[in-house]
């Protein structure tokens, strides 16, 4: 062949943006539109990969996204789909899992040993002698596949988005735009989810015709407004339609994780085309129907010269028509004429010859497959339902459904593409009645709703099915072959399996690791079942398929992960923290002063005159209404119902399974307006968790919830000398003892300013006073504080000296301290907890807790040699073994004990005081501790603070 370009072909290239890019080094050449893959075959490169087990050589199978043999190293992204990935100028494409070249890969020194490389092998092979593992892991991750990560590379900017459409449509073929379009149509609020780079699902790579009403289907959703994300993925649908998206090119970052809530979840991926399964199926050279049509219409690339189709159905038949346009002769195995594809025949680059059951053997440099499709079932899965086989049509189909889900196109069923609109049509207005009547419902039970929501007529139809088209059974031809090309397992693999008794399709799966790879299972599963049941002498329909769960497609962890170069929150004073040499502290999305230069010395100053420290990230909360008093009694685990105008009262939530979850104090100013304060870290989570009792649980209470944390600058003042200093600062308020005792707050005056809160407590154990001031005045108050006690000798301290002194006075922070499986006895707090309330959150469960006695417990922990500051997470230990008893949550060494302190959750064992305890230090190093015989190190019996 001169060209494998069709003159004028490929709808998907713009040719007037020719650019170049390198493959292994060597330019390629491309159009706009191009994928790394089309561009390669169109230049003469066949092979793309080599096997992941056996190195063999692979080309193109299916010319998608879940194309198996495609995966390329893009610059330094590893693991990149070369059939989907779009090329673009100046790409550095490279061939991953191959040394020293794609051509000349030493690794296929592993096919000379193949037999032994069976199914289980890992298992069975680096067990014993244990002292050998080191050696195996080194020369199991010298053959691990994939490409590699440059940890020296910028990461790539990744985001989050949350959305909550009425109606989600998974899939932009036909079916899933006529289904979005009917949903738009009739009120809803439309999100559509596309796999590909454009709508249109498999009319995209058909005829004129099929491409041209694609673009009418598309421009029609446009127009009627439903929001459109391609090149995107549905990756799990959870609890309520809860879904993931990975948007893998929004604007302006390399890939977002979109949070749908969706009331009515649409699923409409299309099929996918199966394999068929035999000797050679491997070889470059054999690919699929619709690999054949997309190269050849949607980029103008001819993948052959000499054709064997082996067809079963019409997607068959029109891929050897579109190849016999193209110039390529062409001959059809019709499979109803009982005749079968046995092997294909080639060398090490190329097939060369097809044999079929016959006989026969018919030259061809292409082998084409068209046998049958998998309907991936995998979201309506995750939905609850097992799929049920359906043998006339050779594939499975969902079976019992939620309300919230509905199907459309080819995992409904079969039909022209006017049969399959207009069914997803119908299903679409379908989901838009469903989803505005959740939306209905939903805002008529939040009591803030607007009272004229008019409610949606209830859907009481049933989706009307769709027909079946009858379809031969095809998987395996009389030879084996590779089953998974991701993991290079092949038929006999599964043989072998069922031989050594796993007669599960989940058993065969992890010993095999068949489904496993990349494809997740796409164009694997159902002919591992199929290998499996003919073995068992079972039915597909029996054997059932493995459970499909999240993800529906691999996704980056960067994705997950989000944003890194999230906006840090600070305070008013930051400016003038920078200017006094504060070392900067990252906490969470705030950047705080972590000390200005030696915290011990700040601490020791608290100590022994007084100090300021900006706290402004504290959560703040403004609760109003009458109901307050019963919100609190319910999230809080103490009584609330008795506070008193002016008092404050330290409280502790914890979830419903009774875990500490956070800890603050709520001061009552007024008879209906309390203000609450939570840990930094816990602002957030806990607003949401009061809006979700208040909004789903008692949408009766009358209570308004306000976050007003950035509403207020807030100084901690703290000291025994700083009763003296707010005194000078404040002429509306008595600071007296008498006048103004722990434990109360006050609103007033501070340096001029009016509208402050004043809270009389002490997180450091001493004498202090906590200042919100209104935002725009927290500098002047700052400055004001620190004039005012030049005198008294104060200075600034920083967050590290705020933890050396609540340490001192054996304060813990939860989440430091805590952790995801701490009950409030655990933390000591177990007189705080009244059971005999009528209702709290996590009331059952802390009851249990309660009557145990075998909890872990968090105490003071003081080390036998006072110089050893043990690291946080340091393991206590059984004295002599390595047996596990506990761990260090937090330690400093105290500038006013002269020593280190400690706290540590321990077993309830070895929680009573003066119990001897052996800490594992980094390097294997062992120091005895004891169990200090009260929380508190410093002031135990708090005369400092309540002073």
């Amino acid at each position: 062949m001169t060209t494998r370009r069709l003159p004028g072909a490929g709808a998907e290239l713009n040719r007037d943006e020719p650019f170049t890019f390198c493959w292994n080094g060597a330019p390629v050449a491309g159009f706009s539109g191009d994928t790394v893959v089309s561009a390669l075959l169109a230049g003469g490169h066949d092979v793309i990969s080599r096997s992941m087990k056996y190195h063999r050589p692979r080309g193109v199978l299916t010319a998608d996204y879940w194309d198996p043999n495609c995966m390329v190293q893009i610059g330094s992204e590893p693991n990149v789909r070369g059939a989907h990935r779009l090329a673009a100028p100046a790409m550095d494409v490279r061939a991953q899992n191959v040394w020293p070249s794609l051509r000349h890969d030493v690794k296929a020194a592993n096919a000379l040993v193949g037999r032994f490389l069976t199914a289980g092998f890992y298992y069975k092979t680096f067990m014993q002698p244990r002292a050998l593992w080191p050696a195996y892991e080194h020369v199991l991750a010298t053959f691990a596949p994939g490409g590699s990560v440059d940890l020296d590379a910028e990461p790539p900017r990744c985001d989050i988005r949350f959305a909550h459409p009425d109606v989600l449509v998974a899939g932009g073929g036909p079916a899933g735009m006529a289904a979005a379009l009917a949903a738009s149509r009739a009120g809803a609020d439309v999100l559509l989810v596309d796999h590909g780079h454009r709508l249109g699902g498999h009319l995209r790579w058909g005829s004129g015709d099929d491409r041209a009403r694609a673009a009418q289907l598309a421009a029609a959703v446009r127009a009627a407004g439903v929001e459109v994300l391609t090149d995107a993925t549905v990756l799990g649908r959870y609890d309520g339609s809860w879904v993931g998206i990975n948007q893998r090119t929004a604007p302006g970052v390399w890939e977002r994780l979109v949070k749908a809530r969706a009331k009515c979840l649409v699923v409409a991926p299309g099929l996918i085309e199966r394999p068929y399964v035999f000797a050679g199926n491997d070889h470059v050279g054999v690919m699929l129907s619709g690999a054949v049509r997309r190269l050849l219409n949607m980029y103008g690339v001819v993948p052959g010269e000499r054709a064997v189709v082996f067809s079963a159905n019409p997607d068959g038949a029109a891929a050897a028509c579109d190849l016999r346009s193209a110039g390529v002769e062409v001959t059809v195995v019709d499979a109803s004429t009982g005749v079968r594809l046995e092997r294909v025949e080639g060398s090490r680059r190329r097939a060369q010859a097809a044999v079929l059951s016959d006989g026969r053997r018919l030259d061809a440099d292409l082998v084409v497959t068209a046998i049958g499709w998998t309907a991936p079932t995998t979201l309506t899965n995750m939905a609850g339902d097992r799929p049920v086989y359906d043998e006339a049509s050779a594939r499975f189909f969902p079976d019992r459904l939620p309300p919230d889900v509905l199907v459309a196109g080819g995992l409904a069923g079969d039909g022209s593409v006017d049969e399959l609109v207009a069914h997803a049509h119908a299903t679409g207005a379908m989901a838009a009645r469903r989803g505005l009547t959740v939306r209905a419902q939903l805002r008529r039970a939040t009591p803030r709703a607007d009272p004229t929501v008019t409610s949606v007529p209830p859907d009481a139809d049933e989706p009307v099915p769709l027909g079946r088209d009858p379809h031969p059974a095809l998987f395996m031809a009389g030879s084996h072959g590779i089953v998974d090309y991701s993991e290079d397992v092949s038929s006999k693999d599964i043989v072998d399996a069922a031989a050594e008794g796993f007669d599960s399709v989940e058993l065969v799966k992890r010993f095999t690791t068949s489904t496993m790879g990349p494809s997740q299972g796409k164009l694997e599963t159902v002919n591992t079942v199929a290998v499996l049941a003919q073995e068992l002498g079972t039915t597909i329909g029996r054997l059932g398929t493995t459970v499909w769960r999240p993800p529906y497609a691999p996704v980056s962890l960067g994705a997950l992960a989000g944003r890194n170069d999230i906006p840090r929150r600070v305070s008013a004073l930051q400016d003038w923290h920078d200017k006094h040499g504060a070392v900067p502290l990252h906490a969470g999305n705030w950047l705080r002063p972590d000390h200005y230069g030696d915290p011990a010395a700040e601490a020791a100053n608290v100590r022994n005159a007084v100090g300021v420290i900006d706290v402004t990230p504290l959560g703040k909360l403004d609760l109003c209404g009458p109901d307050v008093a019963d919100l609190l009694e319910l999230v809080y685990v103490n009584r609330w119902r008795k506070l008193a105008v002016g008092a404050v009262r330290y409280g502790v939530m914890c979830t419903e399974d009774g875990i500490v979850m956070d800890d603050g104090v709520t001061a009552r100013l007024a008879d209906q307006r309390y203000l609450m304060t939570t840990t930094s870290s816990g602002a957030a989570a806990v607003w949401e968790w009061l809006e979700r009792w208040l909004q789903q649980e008692r949408p009766q209470w009358d209570v308004r919830v306000t976050p007003v944390t950035p509403a207020y600058t807030s100084i901690n003042v703290a000291g025994p000398r700083s009763r003296e200093l707010v005194a000078g600062l404040v002429d509306d308020i008595d600071v007296s003892p008498d006048g103004f005792p722990y434990m109360q707050v006050r609103t007033g005056t501070v340096a001029g300013v009016g509208d402050c809160v004043l809270l009389r407590i002490g997180f450091t154990g001493e004498l202090s006073y906590e200042l919100h001031v209104p935002a725009g005045f927290g500098l002047h108050v700052w400055e004001a504080l620190l004039a005012t006690g030049a005198a008294l000798g104060i200075r600034p301290f920083g967050v590290e000296a705020q933890r050396i002194l609540r340490l001192e006075k054996g304060h813990f922070i939860v989440g430091q301290d805590t952790d995801g499986l701490t009950r409030a006895a655990s933390a000591g707090l177990g007189g705080l907890v009244k059971l005999d309330k009528a209702d709290m959150v996590g009331r059952p469960e802390l009851g249990w807790a309660a009557a145990r006695t075998d909890l872990p417990m968090l105490v003071s922990i003081l080390t036998d040699d006072p110089s050893v500051v043990p690291v946080e997470a340091a393991q206590i230990v059984e004295p002599g073994t390595n047996a596990i008893r506990g761990r260090i949550t937090s330690s400093r060494m105290s500038p006013t004990l002269g020593r280190s302190v400690c706290l540590g959750q321990v077993d309830a064992a070895l929680a009573h005081p003066g119990c001897a305890l052996t800490i594992r230090l980094p390097g294997g190093a062992q120091v005895g501790a004891r169990v200090h015989d009260q929380p508190a190190f410093v002031d135990p019996e708090g005369v400092r603070l309540r002073g």
